[in-house]
C-alpha cells in the first residue's frame, strides 16, 4: 500500500467524515466541515491525512495545549486509520507526522489520551514510545446557551 501523508484539506472532507463515522462518532457531515474549516483556521492545530490512492484512509487531530504543569505541550486529539487500512504502518506514520509538527512548533512533549473502551491503541501507543503516565475520569456538563429554551 503506497501512503502519503500530508495537511487535512477541505477536498478531504468525505474521506475524513467517513472515517469520523467508522471512529464511531455521530457528527454530521456539516459538523465535520465546520470542525475541519476550524483547524484549518488555527495556528495551535493541525490535521495530517494518510492518503492512499487518493483516498484518505487514516487521520490524526494535534494541538497546541496549555498546561499548567509544562505551560505548551502537542495533544493528539484523534486519530484513526480506516479498518481496510489498519496494521500497515499508517498510524506510526501519521504519529510521527504530529510528532515533527510539534517539534516544528517547538513543544517539548505530547500527550494523548485513549478511552478505555478502544483497548488497539492501548497497546499500538506504547509500540510506538508512547507510555502510560496516569489514569482519569471525564466529567462533563452541558451549560445552557443565551437565548436557548430551557
Amino acid at each position: 500500500m503506497d501512503i502519503s501523508i500530508e495537511p487535512g484539506r477541505a477536498d478531504h472532507l468525505d474521506g475524513i467524515h467517513a472515517l469520523v463515522l467508522e471512529w464511531g462518532y455521530t457528527a454530521s457531515r456539516l459538523r465535520t466541515k465546520a470542525w475541519l474549516e476550524a483547524i484549518a483556521n488555527s495556528p495551535d492545530h493541525q490535521l495530517f491525512v494518510a492518503l492512499s490512492g487518493g483516498s484518505v484512509v487514516g487521520w490524526i487531530a494535534v494541538e497546541k495545549r496549555l498546561f499548567l504543569s509544562e505551560l505548551f505541550v502537542a495533544e493528539i486529539t484523534g486519530l484513526v486509520v480506516g479498518s481496510r487500512a489498519r496494521r500497515a504502518g499508517i498510524g506510526q506514520l501519521l504519529v510521527q507526522s504530529a510528532e515533527d509538527w510539534s517539534s516544528s512548533m517547538g513543544l517539548p512533549r505530547v500527550v494523548v489520551r485513549s478511552n478505555v473502551t478502544r483497548l488497539e491503541s492501548h497497546g499500538f501507543y506504547p509500540a510506538v514510545g508512547y507510555t502510560q503516565s496516569k489514569t482519569t475520569h471525564v466529567y462533563t456538563k452541558d451549560l445552557k446557551q443565551p437565548g436557548s429554551e430551557p
